[in-house]
């Protein structure tokens, strides 16, 4: 028994998809396994084996044994997985490889020596009950998202009564940086609704929009408040409610790691220091010491010779912080006062202004039991409310029922970014390799969290997609076509559909291109992808199949769809995967009958959409 097989009782590679249906996985070494099934039953179903036979034993399900799929190959690994909806709740189970080999709990047996124990339970896994209670739930309108992302200060000046000061001409600048201001406001939103709507959007995520001193709002003062600049609550609820008459959602930014450096709690604190109520609510570093050692006049902002100090030396910042920031004191969320203070904020714009969900900002810095406490409050106001985290790692612990709904699928985001890039100062991966990271992310999750997530090719911290793709919107759309065809929902950052371009922070935040300035031909593109993950189911499948015909050339197969994606700078012809060839299809994109054969002819940076006729 020179061969690897591992698998782990309620985890991913053992979970409920729904109330009546459990999925398995297994872990084979590459090659071993030309045959995997799967043996299950109630552990308490005893009886005759046989008719007229006086023989007692265990009885298994009717259903039983059942043949694994592979999934995929990734790393030496061979991924089988099967799903499988037993008569009782109750189950136990193990693993048969070639007929011969039982992969059970306590190790591998071959059954050529020990027949007996094919149905020994002692060497079973167990899924004591199928408790619905423990399923995961996403809201199900989220299959159905195509979110659009909105920097509020760069996207739409639509209010120019409102208090702002220092205002540039929409996007009249050599360069972006974060102090500067346009003027973009929640009024801007509101007029631009109409034209979200008829690209296919349906449902906007905004950043921050409570008061703050910069134009990103990260540092938040008074988290029941709009932003003056933004405009007031009223205008807020007159946004939500336009959104939902034009049947979208809409998505708030939680900023609960930290606040903002004149936030009244931690402005208390840096004033009575331990004698402050708020004291606790942050990290001191040192109670015997100032909490900030600087001259300093209470209300005012944070000096900037102190920040410069604090760049030059982190270590004399007596207070936590994000990052090393000494204008965001990390908040203590456990803290009586606080988590008191952050869910009445999180249910107050639910049950005041009916928000559909909150995306965590640097949720995995914030502790378990805090987004428990959460969950259970936003859950409580709006059971089908979204919640989103910013894991930009492997966020299966947040992913279990009990926290997220989803996170930013940056796992996703990164190989599109490594694929598809052209910058003559980086190497781009392999399809092959694209393919392994791929599926690395689709064998992390559990089908139904992958069907929740919250997709995205680029961000508010992040390079722009077209730049990534060195500013050539062909190789850009084969990004968007990959994101488009992944389970969960696609989220299109302001501007990408139109030919926005930008290099990092703050080069990314550049101002919405509106008029004469967008491309017609990206948004017409858009519109169509969208159109199509709404009208084709196969879309939006969490089970498909990724093959690499070569270096750069990438075949999806997702039941009767099939994707191709041709990641290279020149035509040429490229060798068709025996499950797709020798079929006619109808081309989505071009609305025509094709048919594939033993190879394609493929023009530079092409896409095909296929449907089988």
């Amino acid at each position: 028994m020179n061969f690897f097989a591992y698998h782990e009782a309620k985890s991913k590679y053992a979970y409920l998809y729904d109330k009546n249906t459990l999925h398995l996985r297994l872990l084979v070494s590459e090659g071993t396994g030309y045959s995997v099934e799967v043996f299950f039953g109630d552990p308490f179903m005893w009886g005759k084996l046989e008719e007229n036979d006086n023989q007692w034993g265990w009885k298994m399900d009717p259903s039983s044994p059942m043949s694994m799929t592979k999934e995929a190959t990734m790393d030496g690994i061979d991924h089988f997985f099967v799903s499988i909806a037993p008569t009782v709740k109750r189950f136990k189970y193990a693993f048969i490889i070639n007929h011969k080999y039982l992969v059970s709990s306590r190790g591998i047996i071959d059954l050529e020596t020990a027949p007996e124990q094919k149905t020994n339970l002692f060497h079973y896994f167990n899924y004591p009950f199928l408790n619905e209670e423990d399923l995961f739930l996403a809201p199900d309108w989220v299959k159905d998202q195509v979110w659009y992302s909105i920097f509020p200060e760069r996207f739409c000046n639509g209010d120019f009564s409102l208090p702002k000061t220092n205002i540039i001409p929409w996007g009249e600048v050599e360069s972006y940086s974060n102090e500067q201001r346009f003027g973009g406001d929640l009024r801007g939103i509101i007029q631009s609704i109409p034209y979200l709507k008829e690209v296919g959007f349906t449902g906007i995520y905004m950043t921050p929009i409570f008061v703050s001193d910069t134009s990103h709002k990260y540092d938040i003062i008074d988290y029941h408040h709009i932003d003056p600049a933004f405009g007031d609550n009223e205008t807020f609820k007159e946004l939500v409610e336009k959104i939902h008459e034009a049947g979208m959602k809409i998505m708030l930014d939680a900023v609960f790691n930290h606040c903002g450096f004149r936030h009244p709690y931690f402005q208390d604190v840096i004033e009575k220091g331990k004698d402050s109520p708020y004291f606790d609510c942050f990290y001191v570093i040192d109670p015997a010491k100032p909490v900030i050692d600087e001259p300093y006049q209470l209300g005012n902002r944070i000096p900037r010779s102190f920040s410069k100090r604090v760049n030059q030396d982190h270590s004399i910042l007596n207070y936590r912080t994000f990052a090393y920031s000494p204008y965001m004191p990390k908040l203590n969320t456990i803290h009586p006062i606080m988590k008191e203070y952050l869910l009445d904020v999180a249910t107050y714009w639910i049950k005041k202004y009916d928000i559909d969900g909150w995306r965590l900002d640097v949720s995995n810095e914030v502790s378990h039991r805090f987004w428990r406490d959460f969950r259970n409050a936003v859950k409580s106001a709006k059971p089908d409310a979204y919640i989103v985290g910013e894991n930009w790692d492997d966020a299966f612990p947040w992913l279990q029922g009990d926290q997220y709904d989803a996170v930013m699928n940056y796992g996703f985001m990164f190989p599109i970014h490594h694929f598809f890039h052209k910058a003559s100062n980086r190497s781009n991966i392999s399809g092959q390799e694209f393919i392994n990271q791929v599926n690395r992310v689709l064998l992390t999750y559990p089908k139904n969290v992958l069907e929740s997530m919250y997709n995205l090719v680029d961000s508010h911290d992040t390079t722009r997609i077209l730049e990534i793709c060195d500013n050539n919107k062909s190789i850009a759309k084969l990004a968007y076509v990959m994101m488009f065809v992944l389970p969960g929902s696609p989220s299109v950052y302001y501007g990408g559909e139109v030919g926005l371009s930008g290099k990092h922070d703050p080069d990314n935040r550049r101002c919405m291109l509106w008029g004469d300035s967008q491309d017609i031909d990206m948004l017409h593109f858009m519109k169509k992808l969208i159109h199509l993950r709404k009208t084709i189911s196969q879309m939006k499948s969490s089970t498909f199949s990724l093959i690499h015909s070569d270096q750069n050339t990438i075949f999806i197969k997702k039941g009767s769809l099939c994707v191709i994606i041709f990641n290279e700078s020149e035509e040429r012809l490229v060798s068709v995967p025996d499950s797709m060839k020798d079929m006619t299809y109808i081309d989505l994109f071009l609305d025509k009958e094709t048919q594939l054969a033993s190879t394609v002819k493929l023009s530079a940076y092409e896409f095909m959409i296929l449907k089988e006729s």
